[in-house]
């Protein structure tokens, strides 16, 4: 039987919020919305950036998510992606 494995996230949307989640000990964070999604204003590129660079945790991007712009997403320092459109529609 393989062990239970535990980790735990959050989802912030600014810089401190991040630095927050890590100090208070949360395995990874979800960071977004990054680009342009309904009801939601986006973030950026620029502010992912500095969330990854200057936590020790991984970062996940979301926020509409597209295989073009996904590339983008990885460059900014993401450890990965999450995302509901991206993964619900077609290529």
């Amino acid at each position: 039987m393989r062990p239970l494995v535990k980790l735990l996230g959050i989802s912030t949307h600014t810089l401190d919020e991040a630095i927050d989640a890590e100090r208070a000990g949360v395995d990874f964070i979800v960071f977004g919305p990054v680009f342009d999604t309904p009801g939601k204003v986006p973030v950026g590129l620029e502010p992912l950036r500095r969330v990854t660079s200057q936590l020790k945790i991984p970062v996940l991007a979301i926020g509409g998510i597209t295989l073009e712009n996904s590339r983008d997403v990885f460059d900014a320092g993401a450890a990965g992606i999450a995302g509901i459109r991206l993964f619900q529609s077609g290529p």
